[in-house]
């Protein structure tokens, strides 16, 4: 599956207004059973200790899994819901940019299950891995 800048771009654009856009989520390539992404650590997302909030991880992990579970349904599903989500903390940044590459591990017709690992961009420190499992949705 091919993936276009324009394909990235309505990623990007349908993130504005939700929790993706909000914390500054950003993708930046996606493939045949992959996406990556990449969040900014700023102040709004860090928790009042200084170090990143474990959410903001969290969200970064789900919303690539999400969108790649979305892009990946099987034809004729109208979407997907999540019905687990599991976090592994191995570390935390206090600056630079985080990015995530969320893989499928299973896309069949009733579920997906998606691997994510979450990474600091200049130092390549695994910050956390995160899986997901997905229940896709049918027209009634």
């Amino acid at each position: 599956m091919p993936q276009t800048e324009e394909t990235l771009a309505q990623l990007n654009t349908i993130s504005n207004g939700h929790l993706p856009g909000l914390i500054g989520i950003r993708f930046t390539d996606t493939g045949d059973g992959w996406v990556e992404a990449e969040c900014p650590v700023r102040r709004e997302i860090m928790a009042p200790n200084g170090f990143l909030h474990a959410a903001s991880v969290v969200a970064l992990a789900d919303t690539a899994c999400g969108y790649g579970c979305t892009m990946h349904l099987p034809e004729g599903a109208r979407g997907f819901t999540t019905i687990e989500l599991k976090s592994n903390f191995t570390g935390t940044a206090r600056e630079g940019v985080i990015e995530c590459r969320a893989e499928a591990r299973h896309r069949g017709r009733t579920t997906q299950l998606w691997d994510a690992t979450v990474k600091h961009r200049d130092t390549d420190k695994v910050i956390a891995h995160f899986r997901c499992t997905q229940m896709v949705l049918w027209p009634k």
